[in-house]
């Protein structure tokens, strides 16, 4: 112990000795878990840091590329149930390079990659089905790249060619799609899906696709695309239907709650649109006077004889007869003249092609019930607001009804909501104020708590530091009964100050002279 006590630990052993027992533990346990800490930084620092590189795997590529790490001595983790791989966060960009020369990840499926090793012995057979395996498996890597789209296949059937075009059957293809949970696609993805595979597939036209989901619900059926009753023609046709009454029935609802207040009308609109497009060709012809000389034609004709033997005029009696008189003949000149003139005129003709677009306005209905409070002059005027709002037409067929009818106050309560008033009011403020009282409140008893142990600390006796004490001081306190044994305690001696022994030997030589200078210091003060 002596030995502990002169090496240069002793006075950090007697401070330790000095502490308390409760603040020995607690230097201990801070100590320890200090060293607990560098422990585990050293570890980390280390390990190299794994962060994921690949997520969303098909077992097939997580498979392919854990062999291709281990080839390349790469460390690597297999996280989220095999889907994922993670790697060294500084070895990233390394290995995607790598794995993507090695052609991975594969989306689960076979692409065109299959023909990068040249098989000679292969027949056309076995090319014909490699070539459709790879295209289904690019088909199915192009549609993984939507964001809802977690997984997917795709299968072609490519019928052989026939000799003859009426026995020529046409491709097909079905797509089954995994979303992703909580993910839908719209219209527009599907419609871009069914684009990619028809255009990607030789002989594939739309009407030979179908796409489902991973819970058998049709997205797409070729089968009724392109008809009248489509599935898609009908649900687009009945979302326009749909979103022209709902900004309609917005706009009369908007008008009649600030003139009757709100709660107290109901609107519905219910609009039919003509989807059918028309194609109307009309040709339309100048008048007469209108018309053009497109040709013009004239012929002429002239003849000229002379000494023209004329006989008698064909008959019974010409011919030798009995009933008439006796052959007569006579000599004479002949002259015959023709003109004719053909005249072709082009008449004015214009010819236009109109093509109407589909979503015409073909009826609207339109009913408004009011509440009972609402006078008959007001119901008028509001009749012919209405009206004027959604362009009635009645040639057209519109339908406009206006009804007073006693409205449940639940529902208006509902609507407009009840106004708090009275203490209720107050109530809600305060509310708001707790959180923030509590809050201050906390911080005052911070606060107090914090100067109470500052007054502790001050109010805590200073050391006394032993000093050289007058010869009558001395013998007094000598005179004392001490509580502890004078041996045991370190005596320290200072040096003796000239300037106090001076000062007191003048304090017993004229105490009178010391007080009043006492005095006149304080004074002055």
């Amino acid at each position: 112990m002596g030995n502990l006590q002169s090496s240069p630990l002793g006075p950090w052993l007697e401070r330790w000795n000095a502490l308390p027992r409760s603040r020995q533990v607690m230097l201990a346990a801070v100590g320890i878990g200090g060293l607990v800490l560098v422990w585990v930084l050293f570890l980390s620092s280390s390990s190299p840091k794994m962060v994921t590189a690949y997520s969303g795997l098909a077992p097939e590529d997580s498979a392919a590329m854990a062999d291709e790490l281990e080839s390349l001595g790469i460390p690597y983790q297999l996280r989220a149930g095999g889907s994922a791989i993670a790697v060294p966060a500084n070895k990233v960009a390394e290995v995607r390079i790598k794995l993507a020369q090695a052609g991975l990840p594969s989306g689960g499926a076979v692409g065109l990659e299959i023909f990068d090793k040249t098989n000679f012995g292969a027949t056309d057979f076995v090319q014909q089905v490699n070539f459709r395996r790879g295209l289904e498996g690019e088909l199915a890597r192009s549609i993984n790249t939507l964001d809802a789209v977690k997984a997917s296949r795709v299968h072609i059937s490519i019928p052989k060619q026939a000799v003859f075009k009426e026995d020529q059957h046409e491709a097909t293809a079905s797509v089954l799609l995994q979303l992703k949970p909580g993910a839908r696609l719209t219209d527009e993805q599907v419609k871009g899906i069914t684009n990619l595979v028809a255009n990607s597939v030789e002989g594939l036209s739309e009407k030979g696709i179908t796409i489902i989901d991973d819970s058998g619900r049709v997205l797409f059926d070729g089968a009724t695309f392109g008809g009248s009753f489509s599935a898609g023609a009908t649900a687009s046709q009945l979302e326009l239907q749909r979103q022209y009454e709902l900004a309609l029935q917005r706009d009369v609802a908007d008008v009649l709650a600030r003139i009757v207040g709100p709660g107290r009308s109901a609107v519905t609109i219910r609009a039919s649109l003509n989807f059918d497009q028309v194609t109307q060709v009309k040709d339309e012809y100048g008048t007469p006077q209108q018309a053009v000389p497109r040709s013009q034609t004239t012929v002429e004709e002239t003849f000229t004889g002379t000494n023209l033997n004329v006989g008698n005029v064909p008959g019974t009696g010409a011919n030798g007869g009995t009933g008439g008189g006796a052959n007569t003949t006579a000599n004479g000149n002949s002259q015959y003249s023709r003109t004719e003139t053909t005249t072709n005129n082009e008449v004015p003709k214009t010819s236009s092609t109109t093509i109407q677009a589909p979503g015409k306005l073909q009826r609207l209905s339109v009913s408004v019930v009011l509440d009972e409070s609402v006078t008959a002059a007001q119901e008028a005027a509001i009749t012919s607001a209405v009206a004027a709002a959604v362009g009635l037409d009645q040639v057209r067929g519109d339908i406009l009804s206006v009804t007073r009818l006693p409205f449940d106050e639940s529902a208006r309560a509902d609507l407009i909501g009840e106004t708090p008033g009275g203490l209720a009011v107050y109530f809600e403020y305060l509310k708001l104020l707790i959180p923030i009282l509590a809050v201050i409140l906390a911080f005052i008893l911070v606060m107090l708590l914090l100067r109470s142990l500052s007054k502790r600390q001050l109010r805590l006796p200073a050391p006394v530091m032993p000093q050289a004490l007058p010869a009558g001081a001395a013998a007094a306190l000598a005179a004392l009964p001490s509580a502890a044994p004078q041996e045991d305690l370190p005596v320290l001696e200072t040096p003796p100050d000239p300037h106090e022994e001076r000062v007191l030997r003048l304090a017993e030589a004229n105490p009178r002279a010391v007080a009043d200078v006492v005095q006149t210091w304080m004074r002055e003060e």
